[in-house]
């Protein structure tokens, strides 16, 4: 009889170590996608995925005249392209490119634009959208009441395969920085 209340405190305790495993499994676990096809050599390919911390979200296109324009390679025969934008209503935005062979390649494509003062990461002195996947351009991302404040733009593009490339665009919109008012 002794032996038996061993065997299934023993047996109780395997269960439970066991149901314990399985439970922390699932909370761990990360959702995939199933290959219906698969053969060897089979990549799977994550989702296209897009992430900003503007409120109303970013723009399809940016308003207003470019200010500033940074160019890179990516690779032998393609370019990445960061431009920045100023409108008369006191908004700035900026946008990035890939252009060439660039735009063949996946990837996550993210471009930031902040005062030039701010160190924190809180819109609305700072803007930031994220793309992984496919996208040739990222959308236009904004911040408002900049006339005569110092904005930068930063964009960068981390290739699935290849080296990353990071842009940074001068100090642009600064007071001191304005074109001189036509007299006349």
């Amino acid at each position: 009889m002794a032996s038996t209340g061993i065997a299934v405190k023993a047996l109780l305790v395997v269960v439970i170590v066991m149901f314990v495993a399985v439970a922390g499994q699932e909370e761990e676990s990360v959702p995939r996608t199933p290959n219906r096809h698969p053969s060897r050599g089979v990549t799977l390919v994550p989702s296209p995925s897009s992430s900003t911390n503007i409120p109303d979200g970013a723009l399809a296109a940016c308003p207003g005249t470019v200010v500033a324009t940074e160019t890179a390679a990516v690779g032998e025969r393609g370019e990445l392209t960061l431009q920045v934008f100023q409108s008369d209503g006191g908004r700035s935005c900026a946008m990035v490119t890939k252009t060439g062979a660039a735009r063949e390649q996946p990837g996550e494509l993210t471009i930031t634009l902040r005062l030039h003062n701010y160190d924190g990461q809180q819109w609305p002195r700072y803007a930031v959208h994220r793309h992984r996947g496919m996208a040739v351009q990222s959308e236009g991302i904004y911040l408002d009441d900049t006339t005569s404040r110092c904005v930068r733009a930063r964009a960068r593009f981390d290739p699935d395969r290849g080296r990353a490339v990071t842009l940074t665009s001068s100090k642009v919109g600064c007071r001191w920085s304005a074109p001189p008012a036509e007299s006349g």
